[in-house]
């Protein structure tokens, strides 16, 4: 039984020798992973600084910036808001405008058709009287031809 003894112990012995190795080997690991670990954190603690300055110095920059094309936009509002009213009184005034100019157009269709009338009624007056004259006159004027040149013959045969 003593061998059992013994041989358990070996065994025992044996196995607390291999964790022992397998642990100092997952030390040595985890202590080689650790000091990776830190050099890479000290690189990011480094980087995170770096982009923290340069986000500074960007929104140093960037808030004066910021504010002027607030400012620009708070001005332009401003005068839009001051040509809405103007832009709507000169539509009004040309609306008016041609409100005016279409009034005086009628205006002066009617005038031009009362002188139209005013001058036609007694022209035609005048043309029917002076066809009447004329045409007498003209057959009148045909008449005596026709006696005179009857005459002629007459007076020579």
């Amino acid at each position: 039984m003593d061998i059992a003894i013994e041989i358990v112990g070996i065994i025992a012995l044996a196995a607390f020798v291999w964790f022992i190795v397998v642990a100092i080997r997952a030390l040595s690991s985890a202590d080689t992973f650790f000091l990776h670990a830190e050099s890479m954190l000290a690189d990011i603690k480094k980087d995170v600084s770096q982009m923290a300055s340069e986000v500074s110095i960007i929104r140093i920059h960037a808030v004066p910036v910021l504010d002027n094309i607030a400012e620009v936009a708070q001005r332009v509002s401003g005068i839009t808001e001051g040509l809405a009213p103007r832009v709507e009184a000169i539509y009004e005034t040309v609306d008016d405008t041609l409100n005016v100019f279409r009034g005086a157009l009628d205006d002066v269709e009617r005038i031009k058709d009362s002188v139209v009338e005013t001058i036609e009624s007694p022209l035609n007056a005048v043309k029917r009287t002076t066809t009447g004259v004329v045409g007498t006159l003209v057959k009148g004027v045909s008449v005596v031809r026709e006696l005179i040149s009857e005459f002629r013959k007459n007076g020579k045969a």
